[in-house]
């Protein structure tokens, strides 16, 4: 039976409380650090640029440029830049905490999204909800996009399984993908993530 989202709420049962003149900080159950204070206390407004060695990893196989971090944006979002090759695909896995969306600026990237298959193509937005199975596999030589995650935490997943990069380039083709798998499965719980094994 399919229900709409309205249906869906009108059955929910919701609690409220009233509150004055206080300020209110909510975040997800077991919110990573540093997630979704919905009450920012002032517009942010700052650059790095995309050159930003300071904020860059290697991962994977990629190039991870951290554009916002949850430090930057109150725990609202974290921006991130990857730039990669053939080969650095990601697995089957599910998000818990936070929604993703990757914006895709360059090359040929297919999306497995539950049991759909979108071909994203410079230009294409792909929006993926928490709780929704997906991977992604590099189709073009090299690639580059965008990823948003909202709220802010993951960014973190990307700094203890990334290197710093020594340089605003890929990392060396022989480098090994998912290296620390047996460490990555342990640690996916703290990252409110689940990896899909076969």
């Amino acid at each position: 039976m399919i229900t709409s989202s309205t249906e869906r709420l009108a059955s929910d049962q919701v609690k409220t409380t009233t509150v004055q003149n206080e300020d209110l900080e909510i975040s997800s159950p077991g919110a990573a650090p540093g997630a979704a204070n919905m009450n920012p206390p002032e517009s942010v407004g700052f650059s790095r640029g995309q050159q930003s060695l300071d904020h860059s990893v290697w991962y994977n196989g990629a190039l991870m440029t951290f554009l916002a971090t949850g430090e930057d944006t109150h725990g609202q979002f974290g921006l991130i830049e990857a730039v990669g090759r053939r080969g650095s695909d990601a697995p089957p896995h599910l998000h818990h905490r936070e929604d993703e969306i990757f914006y895709v600026l360059e090359g040929e990237i297919v999306f497995s999204v539950n049991d759909r298959t979108i071909k994203a193509t410079p230009g294409t937005m792909i929006f993926l909800p928490r709780d929704v199975r997906h991977s992604f596999t590099i189709e073009s030589e090299q690639y580059r996009m965008l990823i948003l995650v909202t709220p802010a935490g993951f960014e973190a997943w990307f700094r203890e399984f990334g290197v710093p990069a020594p340089a605003m380039t890929l990392p060396p083709a022989n480098e090994p993908a998912y290296g620390e798998v047996q460490r990555m499965l342990e640690a996916a719980p703290r990252y409110g993530l689940e990896f899909v094994l076969p």
